[in-house]
């Protein structure tokens, strides 16, 4: 059936010439803890996500990125063609945030999030926008965006009359702050599809829920 080559492993020469083997692309999943900016260099001596993963993401770029107070999933790579495609507008990536607000927003509010705003120029507006519960004084939405804006969220809670109080990007579970995991190969071939196709459609949109309890901070898919 033939031989075959472990890059990490063998070495290949042609007529006593080494061979460069092509490397593969890379693909890394991190959960940015809140506080680190997605920078290769500080800013006033603030840490940034390269502090934390030093030789594990050499090389690799953020797709994206998520402001300074702002915490949850960053997908790095050295697939330019790949992260430039998710980027896109026409891809129309979801990407789903779990916000934490204050005060419990009533139906008015939930309209206006949904309404939008003007955000860099443009009035855009989410893809979807839910009320999980509630704990205390503090509304926990949902919410579905299809690119991403200079902060975006954080301009919708305040023309609806809301402090953010927590952001979390959601997108794959099981990662803890600071933590990271490669990509599996179906993950990677999802995005690919996902980009090829121009993006998966956003879910409908479901009326604002009543408030409920709700435990925790963990993470779904």
């Amino acid at each position: 059936m033939g031989d075959s080559v472990d890059p990490g492993r063998d070495r290949v020469t042609l007529d006593g010439s080494l061979l460069e083997l092509p490397r593969a692309a890379r693909y890394l999943a991190y959960y940015k803890p809140r506080g680190a900016l997605v920078s290769r260099v500080s800013q006033g001596g603030r840490p940034t996500i390269y502090d934390s993963l030093r030789a594990e993401a050499r090389g690799l770029h953020p797709v994206g990125r998520l402001d300074r107070d702002s915490e949850g999933l960053l997908l790095l790579t050295d697939d330019g063609l790949l992260a430039e495609a998710l980027l896109h507008p026409r891809t129309g990536l979801i990407r789903r945030y779990e916000v934490r607000v204050r005060p419990v927003p009533g139906p008015a509010a939930i309209r206006a999030l949904r309404a939008g705003t003007e955000v860099e120029g443009a009035h855009v507006k989410p893809l979807r926008v839910i009320l999980l519960g509630s704990e205390g004084e503090e509304g926990i939405l949902e919410v579905d965006l299809a690119e991403g804006r200079k902060r975006e969220i954080r301009v919708f809670a305040r023309e609806a009359g809301l402090s953010v109080i927590r952001l979390v990007r959601v997108a794959f579970g099981g990662l803890k702050p600071g933590g990271t995991r490669p990509l599996g190969a179906a993950e990677i071939e999802a995005l690919r599809a996902a980009a090829a196709r121009g993006g998966p459609r956003a879910p409908r949109s479901r009326p604002a829920a009543s408030p409920r309890p709700r435990r925790g901070d963990t993470l779904r898919h």
